[in-house]
């Protein structure tokens, strides 16, 4: 009787891991003399006396939600680098998959000897992985009404409206003032509808914000193409959130990076 044998081979699994964001240089300015007593103020590139950089951060498949710049610690050429972010949607891209930062250092800036300056720290964001959209009850559009969400969801903002009409300024035939105790920028999109549930059109305006001790309060106007008497309101949140820490390890020249 013939036997045979069999080779029993183990079976690899292949794990693969989601790119991390990656931190570019793109771009770098220097100001040695501001100029601003001899040109009534005019300063060299509007800038204060220093170095600057600007990067840009690039995901890959996760959307760049948020970013604290109180939290960012970088260094360039070894001073202490400030940034300069003024927060709403203008620093992401319109797919959240690129964040542009502006950092400067007004003093103690040290150049390696051929010239090259160190940048060097720490950029915290949050990722998120999808959407999901939460609508209110239809409401009357009328000062003093309050939007209401189903009971069961979290994290929506408490919005009412402070007033609605025909604005004071631009040609919008219609606007809805609301005051709110999240910042709309913390939303992925809020966007409209009829009662029977049909889309409406509309455009974000103007924003104020206000906060202390950890808390805030604002207010969020919204413009329409015509009058508007019964909506639904809907908050586009994010979901599967992650807080990432970036590592940044470059170096800024004149020569391209």
């Amino acid at each position: 009787m013939k036997t045979s044998s069999i080779l029993l081979l183990p079976f690899l699994t292949l794990t693969i891991h989601a790119a991390e964001p990656a931190v570019k240089l793109a771009g770098i300015q220097a100001v040695y003399d501001d100029g601003a007593k001899e040109f009534d103020g005019f300063k060299t590139y509007n800038s204060e006396k220093g170095l600057g950089v600007t990067l840009i951060i690039r995901s890959v498949d996760k959307a760049m939600v948020a970013f604290d710049d109180d939290k960012a610690a970088l260094k360039i050429g070894g001073a202490k680098a400030k940034c300069r972010f003024f927060g709403g949607d203008m620093a992401f891209s319109k797919d959240r998959l690129a964040l542009k930062l502006e950092f400067t250092a007004e003093s103690a800036v040290k150049a390696a000897s051929d010239g090259t300056l160190k940048i060097q720290g720490e950029i915290p964001i949050t990722l998120a992985t999808g959407k999901e959209e939460t609508r209110s009850e239809s409401f009357t559009v009328a000062a003093g009404t309050t939007v209401k969400f189903p009971a069961d969801k979290d994290g929506l903002p408490a919005l009412k409206i402070k007033s609605s009409g025909k604005p004071k300024w631009g040609d919008d035939p219609f606007e809805i003032e609301f005051t709110t105790d999240i910042k709309p920028d913390a939303f992925a999109g809020i966007r409209f509808y009829t009662k029977d549930g049909q889309p409406v059109e509309s455009k974000r305006g103007s924003t104020s914000w206000m906060s202390f001790g950890g808390k805030g309060s604002g207010s969020v106007t919204y413009s329409f193409k015509a009058a508007q008497t019964d909506l639904i309101l809907a908050v586009e949140s994010w979901t599967g959130k992650e807080e990432k820490k970036l590592k940044v390890d470059l170096n800024a020249g004149l020569a391209t990076p």
